[in-house]
């Protein structure tokens, strides 16, 4: 079965102002992803076991270092707990 992607926009407070994120929901038989693309890096972001988000973004790594600001990262994590709370 192929995973089900749905696209939607998160609006993000970054160092006063507000950032517009293009995500994608992705479904497949037993994970939810959320994957964001800022700048040339994708963001993933899944649900551990304890329901905190964790962020699988290897491409928003590279070998000098971020390639995506990790305050930002953190911002978008944050608006998703708020958005997603149980």
């Amino acid at each position: 079965m192929d995973p089900v992607e749905e696209a939607f926009t998160i609006t993000v407070l970054h160092k006063g102002a507000e950032k517009e994120i293009t995500g994608r929901l992705r479904i497949s038989a037993y994970t939810h992803q959320f994957l964001f693309t800022i700048g040339d890096a994708e963001i993933i972001l899944e649900k551990d076991d304890e329901g905190n988000f964790r962020v699988l973004n290897p491409s928003a790594i590279s070998d000098t270092g971020y390639k995506t600001d990790p305050s930002l990262i953190r911002a978008l994590v944050e608006e998703m707990e708020k958005l997603l709370k149980d």
